[in-house]
């Protein structure tokens, strides 16, 4: 017996951040970092990422930065995905990449985990 496959089109724009962060001024500090949203971290990131990598954030894990801007070239940075006080963030490059790509309070930024 033949199985029916229901599938679901739609002509919106392709939305890949799965993790959205408005930033603030502390984000934006000298030396600082940015502070990620806790539940939509560990309900959709975490779960994507290697088990060793989760069990050393504690420490921080380097990982790879790809900035994607419309109408820009993209840029890599190297940071630090740290989980700190409950709360996970990057930092260790942070700023210098914030600053690079004028980041101002309130722009967001959105966030995916690419394997």
């Amino acid at each position: 017996m033949a199985q029916e496959l229901d599938l679901e089109l739609g002509l919106a724009p392709h939305e890949p951040w799965i993790v959205k962060k408005n930033i603030t001024e502390t984000d934006l500090l000298y030396g600082g970092s940015v502070i990620l949203p806790k539940q939509e971290f560990e309900t959709l990131i975490i779960p994507q990422m290697e088990r060793g990598l989760v069990e050393n954030l504690g420490h921080g894990v380097e990982v790879k930065v790809h900035i994607v801007e419309e109408g820009h070239e993209s840029d890599d940075y190297t940071l630090t995905l740290v989980k700190c006080n409950g709360s996970y963030m990057l930092r260790g490059g942070w700023y210098d990449m914030a600053k690079a790509n004028g980041y101002k309070p309130n722009d967001e930024i959105g966030l995916m985990w690419d394997k």
